[in-house]
């Protein structure tokens, strides 16, 4: 049998290769992991893996794909062992004395701007997950809007609104800041299950937290 020379074999993988292209192509959004130059996470060659999304770009007939760095190298994504303590401020004062625990727990900030919390200070037949929302303010610094929805002796109580203020230090270990967390009053009812009319009690105080790893 005759052995296909060096040249057929070279165009028969460039074929398959654009075919293969082509069939990625026809995925709206697929994730992948480019081998880009990088000054870290090397792979042989001297390049690096880049995390990356993949999608169809239809305004350029020319060009299949295109390529978009998903990463988000906020220093505040990761997953967090945090404690909040009350501290009454000149505009506040707490029902409960200075350095009392108001909650902790574990709390996770994806890369997609969103959180949620693990609360070990709530019952979990009353509900201890809740979510929010953050953005960066500054350098090392990020404001977090999260909301939790209150139960308390087996009723509803109202939404809470949990506001964080914090920066992480430049170790990217720990964070710390303050945090106002305002309790609502509500009730299933129509258009009025988060109400945020009348105030039950607002607690403000500091946070710390500290990253969790695998080791």
């Amino acid at each position: 049998m005759r052995t296909p020379s060096r040249s057929w074999r070279s165009g028969l993988l460039i074929a398959a290769a654009s075919l293969s292209l082509l069939a990625f192509g026809g995925a709206r959004s697929a994730r992948a992991a480019c081998s880009m130059p990088g000054p870290s996470g090397r792979a042989s060659g001297g390049a690096s893996f880049l995390p990356a999304v993949y999608r169809t770009d239809s305004g350029s007939p020319g060009s299949l794909l295109q390529l978009v760095d998903d990463r988000d190298g906020a220093a505040i994504v990761g997953l967090w062992k945090f404690e909040m303590l009350a501290k009454s401020t000149a505009t506040n004062t707490n029902p409960m004395p200075d350095g009392a625990v108001v909650d902790f727990g574990v709390t996770a900030w994806h890369s997609d701007h969103t959180e949620i919390m693990n609360s070990g200070a709530r019952n979990p037949a009353d509900g201890d997950f809740c979510q929010g929302v953050w953005k960066q303010v500054g350098p090392a610094t990020f404001r977090l809007n999260h909301i939790a929805i209150a139960w308390g002796g087996g009723s509803y109580v109202g939404p809470a609104q949990i506001q964080f203020l914090v920066t992480v230090d430049p170790t990217g270990n720990h964070y710390a800041g303050k945090f106002t967390l305002t309790q609502y009053v509500a009730t299933i009812t129509p258009g009025h299950e988060f109400d945020e009319n009348a105030v039950a009690v607002r607690i403000t105080g500091t946070v710390t937290a500290t990253r969790l790893t695998a080791n």
